[in-house]
């Protein structure tokens, strides 16, 4: 599978784009030759040192606020408000313009620099090599990709010719018939990747349609999963039909490369790149080992630093070590954005895992979808491809009212397809309580 012909497709490329894959190359060896806790602490002092003098935002705390965790939160509200005086007034890099995925509600305009794209990019690079023992570009790799925007650049002529020095297939999956998937499936196996990428969703629905029609799926060295949560009855399915693991990545457009998963099954905090604190709803640092709010500090967007940014996702830092050896800090548990989780009215949470896991593995149900549109009133929206099982929809009645009250309305519906956003992506759960999300965990920031 390594060819000279791709090598050199990468080698030109990299030639292309000398002067960002100068930044690049030195990136990668800062990062291998260096211990990453020290460089996370040059690079976090750099920055607070940086936008005390050039950001005018920022320079509204630092002189009383010395220490990282003293700074306020940073959330998508603030980043609307306060636009202007969160981009620098100082450039050190070429500037663009980008935005969050907007997945659970309005995109958030960002600026970005070509010093943070070359650093997020040569993260994710060492996470290939370390991690996963390939050189990311110089191999053939397949990309099932869903966002609208990322799709409508792939038609240029310079996007198409950077997919093929990079050696990059990308196929289409925002909506994909069964007839679609099976004609990718025969893509795959003719173009005979390294290694697949892409969305957790996208990977899930082409294994389960090759498992429906009993079709082979080429077998690639791994399986690279991203941009949405990998939930375990997904991994399960996608290692079972294409027979290899999944390694699951965690990033945003945000703040780019955060935690990518290793051979033993954890997923490593790439703190070169972003520091990652776990906090409660008060914005205080949870115990050991507990759920909180990920908040994250990108360490090299200088235009508009992301300084402590409340990026919507819950989870929980590991307090050991892991066994593959690296001494980067393991995210324990990656659980779902906050608003995949369900409220009571008393403000208790209820993970949105216990409602999905209601809805594996039932054969009459194809997709599935559940809405909390109050603290006792749930939609389920469901495309059945076999009868309903009534006593399969009694146990699911049964077992919500257990944790969201004996007198919660669960309204069924049967549908012809479940929409994914406009980012590609499937919400398993969701909750529509706007009010309290933005009571709960903005009116601090």
């Amino acid at each position: 599978m390594w060819r000279w012909d791709h090598i050199l497709r990468f080698r030109v490329y990299c030639l292309l784009k000398r002067r960002y894959y100068q930044h690049y190359s030195q990136s990668i060896s800062e990062i291998t030759n260096t211990d990453p806790f020290v460089l996370s602490r040059e690079y976090l002092a750099r920055l607070l040192s940086f936008v005390n003098d050039y950001n005018k935002y920022y320079d509204r705390f630092l002189s009383e606020c010395k220490e990282l965790n003293n700074l306020p939160i940073l959330t998508k509200d603030i980043i609307r408000r306060e636009f202007e005086d969160l981009q620098s007034t100082k450039h050190t890099a070429a500037i663009y313009k980008n935005s969050s995925g907007g997945s659970t509600g309005k995109p958030v305009s960002l600026i970005q620099d070509t010093h943070y794209a070359s650093w997020s990019e040569a993260t994710q690079g060492y996470y290939f090599s370390e991690f996963l023992g390939v050189e990311r570009s110089a191999v053939k790799s397949v990309w099932l990709w869903g966002s609208e925007r990322d799709l409508l650049k792939i038609d240029s002529w310079r996007t198409k010719a950077a997919l093929f020095l990079q050696n990059q297939l990308f196929l289409n999956t925002f909506q994909t018939s069964e007839q679609g998937w099976l004609e990718y499936i025969d893509r795959i196996r003719s173009y005979r990747p390294y290694y697949v990428a892409g969305y957790a969703g996208s990977l899930y629905q082409m294994a389960r349609v090759a498992r429906k029609y009993n079709v082979r799926l080429y077998q690639p060295k791994f399986v690279y999963s991203a941009a949405e949560m990998l939930r375990d009855f997904m991994r399960k399915e996608i290692e079972e039909v294409f027979n290899t693991k999944v390694y699951d990545y965690y990033g945003s457009r945000e703040v780019g490369a955060i935690a990518g998963e290793c051979s033993m099954g954890c997923r490593h905090v790439f703190i070169m790149n972003n520091l990652v604190e776990i906090l409660d709803d008060m914005n205080r640092p949870v115990g050991d080992g507990e759920e909180g709010k990920i908040i994250i500090t990108n360490l090299h967007n200088y235009s508009m630093p992301m300084i402590r940014y409340d990026i919507g996702d819950m989870g929980a830092i590991s307090v050991d070590r892991c066994g593959c050896g690296s001494s980067l800090p393991v995210l324990e548990r990656l659980t779902g954005r906050i608003t995949d989780h369900f409220r009571l009215r008393d403000g208790t949470l209820i993970h949105g895992e216990f409602f999905t896991h209601l809805f594996y593995f039932r054969d009459w149900i194809e997709q599935f979808q559940i809405d909390q549109l109050d603290y006792d009133y749930l939609r389920i929206s469901v495309v059945p491809n076999l009868t309903i099982d009534e006593h399969d929809r009694a146990v699911i009645n049964e077992n919500i009212r257990t944790v969201m009250g004996k007198e919660c309305k669960l309204e069924w519906l049967c549908v012809d397809q479940i929409k994914t956003t406009p980012q590609g992506k499937h919400l398993f759960t969701r909750c529509l309580i706007q009010a309290l999300i933005i009571l709960r965990y903005h009116s601090l920031g």
